[in-house]
């Protein structure tokens, strides 16, 4: 079903708001989520809603009021505490901070840890840099069950890397899994009842399996085997070891998040990387049409003119299950 931009927007903040999560971190995490649903990132957008209630009636989201916690700062790092709080709104808060820092140092590194559930779309934290003219890399280790390479047990979330790129127009933005399929999309096919792909899953036992419930409890097979593996546990490392955060089952702590900011002017004027970037997406573009293709994208691209799309329209996509339990959400039930 199609509902209005501004329904859906409302429909999130009420359900945080009911869950217990203030007014400015609400509006965060909606804009996290509601920026999912344009893009066509719906393993990250309203989807969310119902595990993050499931995780706070547990007690493993904290709803706290308090501001997160810069613990160390410097001229060029961050180390912030997220205190429990799902990961958008430490995300958020310390880039706002970092984007400014970053004008002044050139190369600015944030650590966040104490994180709890997951960073949401990072692809809106590249694309918030990207906009201000600044290059974005990011890691994230979350929960999502990743099985290691020759192995049958999950043992790290799914551990995307991000990275924004500036432009002239449309940002440049690479936002992608360890795994072959997002958790998030396994949240999708188990909410509209739909069987996943083969070959991207096992079950609890080890075995394939194309039922998304019995994946959600086996795990995710890594990207191109070894590859996807070893991008998985550098993520792993990069994001939680390095900022004293949860490593597999091996370091207990809450969910880590990691990311550099770097100001092109620290080598060249900006206008001088952007005509560089420019002329590399034109040859992209131009290059020659492989049989079955009309046009080749750059990174981001799609998702940039999906969520423009969208806008212009007003309205989103649901499935009917999902409004559904987002109605039952809002009605505590």
């Amino acid at each position: 079903m199609r509902i209005k931009l501004d329904e859906a927007k409302q429909l999130s903040l009420d359900i945080l708001l009911k869950l217990g999560f203030s007014e400015s971190d609400s509006v965060l995490i909606t804009k996290n989520l509601i920026d999912g649903e344009l893009t066509g990132r719906k393993s990250h957008g309203l989807v969310r809603l119902p595990a993050i209630s499931r995780n706070v009636g547990i007690g493993k989201i904290s709803t706290t009021h308090e501001d997160i916690d810069f613990v160390n700062e410097t001229n060029t790092s961050l180390l912030v505490n997220a205190k429990k709080k799902p990961g958008f709104i430490a995300i958020y808060n310390s880039l706002d901070k970092a984007m400014e820092m970053a004008k002044q140092s050139s190369v600015v590194v944030v650590g966040i840890q104490d994180a709890a559930y997951c960073s949401g779309y990072i692809g809106s934290y590249a694309t918030m840099a990207a906009e201000n003219d600044l290059i974005f890399i990011g890691f994230n280790n979350s929960p999502g069950g990743l099985i290691p390479h020759g192995s049958k047990k999950e043992l790290w979330g799914t551990d995307p890397i991000t990275v924004g790129v500036p432009t002239n127009n449309i940002p440049v933005v690479l936002d992608m899994a360890s795994s072959k399929m997002t958790f998030g999309d396994l949240m999708v096919a188990k909410t509209e009842g739909k069987s996943i792909k083969e070959g991207v899953a096992l079950d609890e036992a080890g075995n394939p399996t194309t039922d998304p419930i019995k994946a959600i409890d086996g795990g995710l097979l890594p990207f191109s085997g070894h590859k996807g593996s070893g991008l998985a546990f550098i993520v792993e490392l990069l994001a939680g070891a390095l900022t004293g955060s949860r490593v597999g089952y091996a370091v207990e702590g809450g969910w880590g998040t990691s990311y550099i900011l770097i100001n092109p002017a620290i080598f060249r004027p900006i206008e001088q990387f952007k005509s560089n970037v420019k002329a590399s997406i034109k040859e992209l573009k131009n290059a020659p049409k492989a049989d079955g293709f009309d046009e080749i994208y750059f990174p981001g691209e799609q998702s940039h003119q999906k969520k423009k799309k969208q806008l212009e329209a007003g309205e989103i996509e649901i499935g009917d299950n999902l409004h559904s339990t987002l109605q039952e959400l809002l009605k505590g039930k």
